[in-house]
């Protein structure tokens, strides 16, 4: 605002006017610095958001390119045998460069097992294949203990139905039941059998 001031001088009779310049309404400091703190904590809050965002579609790339990889590399079938290998018996011994497995044929189905039962270790080439509960099963000769083939589950464990089987049974009373290991398993147009282990 600007301020003039009017004097009377009583000899000259004029009027003198003298502006004592202008002045500005005072701010309120502490308001000043508040809102500049406030586009400061704006300026932050958009640089951070902006860095965590660009953080997040890194790791979300990364991630893709990750799981892309893992997808290429996932199921690497291999071929282990034909179904002709199982048209005689229905159990065939496969020995692999990672191990000894079990091809075995149910009806029309094929599957791939351990070579040996979980209970006693014992070889399930001669193992006895029947309807189970769940589907196609097998049983281990020595003890008696039976297994899904889809799923490897347990499905009688160490059975005491003999004398053998009860000796064998009582040994093993205390221990909690192990599946069999089962693998995927897929037979193409010309009956050539492939699975890949997990």
């Amino acid at each position: 605002t600007t301020t003039t001031t009017t004097t009377t001088t009583a000899g000259a009779g004029r009027r003198h006017r003298r502006h004592t310049g202008t002045t500005f309404a005072p701010r309120d400091a502490r308001a000043y610095a508040g809102k500049r703190r406030g586009i400061g904590q704006i300026l932050d809050e958009e640089f951070n958001e902006n860095a965590d965002k660009e953080k997040k579609e890194k790791k979300s790339a990364a991630a893709a390119k990750e799981s892309a990889v893992k997808a290429s590399k996932s199921e690497p079938w291999i071929k282990v045998g034909n179904i002709a290998d199982v048209a005689d018996k229905p159990i065939k011994a496969l020995i692999l460069a990672n191990g000894n497995f079990c091809m075995v044929r149910a009806g029309s189905m094929i599957f791939i097992t351990a070579c040996n039962s979980t209970a006693y270790q014992y070889p399930l080439i001669d193992g006895e294949i029947f309807e189970g509960s769940l589907g196609a099963a097998i049983r281990t000769p020595l003890d008696g203990t039976s297994y899904d083939l889809a799923t490897g589950q347990v499905l009688e464990w160490c059975p005491q139905d003999n004398l053998m089987r009860k000796f064998l049974g009582t040994l093993k009373k205390t221990e909690s039941p192990v599946p069999l290991p089962v693998y995927p398993t897929k037979v193409d147009d010309k009956g050539d059998v492939y699975t890949y282990f997990i």
